[in-house]
């Protein structure tokens, strides 16, 4: 059976250690520059609110480089990861500010699916660094990223040019790689995350 062709960014699957994600978040504040949608990755800004209580977050530029976390949900208040004035609301426009829920913890695994660009990834790939790409797009309906891992961006040294390293096939009964599948999902961790830096700043 062929993969399902779904994509819709990061997803937050579970710990290094094994356990679930316990949907646990942390909330940063965003300009309203550019619109972010669930699974979309972000850096950290550099910044922070105007009352300097939250981060700020912005789209992975390159869909490379220091990923602070992954967007899951959006609010207009710091203090809750849901909008509680428009419970349909899926992603945050380029034209409000606002707050971002944010799975930032270094330790989760995303699943995430692989854009084919030139060839399928094989086993050998895992291990390797990865760039994202369609980092920045994403839909107003479903409110989902349309980020992927950039098959064609694999690195065996150098962290820097990518944001995630490839863990393991995510395994599921409709994701596999025989016969060159295309579209399988994988388990990725974040890599040069800013919180696990001590040598520059943000």
């Amino acid at each position: 059976m062929a993969n399902a062709d779904r994509d819709c960014g990061l997803k937050p699957v579970k710990y290094l250690n094994g356990t679930p994600w316990n949907g646990k978040v942390t909330m940063y504040y965003t300009a309203g520059t550019t619109a972010i949608y669930k699974g979309t990755p972000v850096k950290h800004a550099g910044t922070a609110s105007a009352d300097g209580t939250t981060p700020a977050c912005a789209i992975l530029a390159s869909g490379k480089g220091q990923m602070v976390g992954v967007a899951v949900g959006f609010s207009n208040s710091k203090d809750v990861a849901v909008d509680v004035t428009n419970l349909n609301r899926t992603y945050a426009a380029a034209s409000a500010t606002g707050y971002v829920a944010v799975v930032d913890d270094p330790n989760v695994l995303f699943e995430i699916q692989e854009d084919n660009a030139s060839a399928d990834l094989a086993v050998t790939a895992v291990g390797q660094f990865f760039a994202i790409s369609s980092h920045s797009g994403g839909s107003t309906t479903t409110g989902y990223s349309t980020a992927e891992l950039d098959s064609d961006t694999a690195s065996t040294s150098s962290a820097a040019n990518g944001a995630v390293q490839l863990v393991a096939l995510s395994d599921r009964p409709d994701n596999t790689i025989a016969s060159s599948a295309a579209h399988a999902k994988w388990l990725v961790r974040m890599v040069t995350h800013p919180f696990n830096r001590d040598t520059a700043a943000i």
